[in-house]
């Protein structure tokens, strides 16, 4: 976005809706467009697919994203920092009103499960099994908020942003089957 602040996803879902907008201006609207991405680019194109969308966007892959950008903070300052709830509770709620007033939200409004609740169109989620910055928990409650043709793949061993470099070839074979079935026709 190379905007000033990093806005976890929420922000630059506008970015990639006109990123698609200038693609199908410059390629033709005869194109087919996925949206991908891993870890924070997962949580974007998951927050991207609630959006109201042209109809060439044809399909989602996402991989270990999170469920929402206040779950996603609340974890590390419990697992990186080993913050108990008691400074974290009010510390992560007076960050996030100091970014609604810098950058325009509050933390639980960048929600995937939120925007995938609206989401229409089919959808992979692939996660490592033994993610811990991202926990592999949060998959499920994303898989659940979509009611779109859904697949998830749990990778096994792989921790976060690892499940290509853990299962290459696997990898490969789950997007290729599901852009297959859903995006060639």
């Amino acid at each position: 976005s190379e905007g000033k602040y990093i806005g976890y996803g929420w922000i630059e879902k506008s970015d990639v809706k006109k990123w698609i907008n200038k693609v199908l201006a410059k390629n033709g609207s005869n194109n087919k467009v996925v949206l991908f991405g891993v870890s924070m680019g997962g949580a974007t194109a998951m927050m991207t697919s609630g959006e109201k969308l042209p109809k060439q966007v044809k399909a989602v892959v996402e991989d270990c994203g999170y469920t929402s950008v206040k779950d996603e903070i609340e974890h590390e300052a419990q697992d990186l920092y080993h913050m108990p709830t008691f400074p974290r509770f009010p510390m992560v709620e007076i960050v996030s009103g100091i970014n609604k007033a810098k950058v325009g939200y509050f933390f639980q409004d960048g929600s995937s499960v939120n925007q995938l609740k609206k989401n229409t169109r089919p959808i992979l989620f692939i996660h490592g099994a033994k993610d811990t910055f991202v926990p592999t928990k949060m998959v499920y409650q994303n898989y659940k908020a979509t009611k779109s043709p859904k697949e998830l793949w749990i990778v096994p061993k792989a921790q976060h942003a690892k499940s290509y470099q853990t299962a290459p070839k696997q990898y490969e074979q789950h997007v290729a089957r599901f852009l297959n079935k859903y995006v060639k026709n």
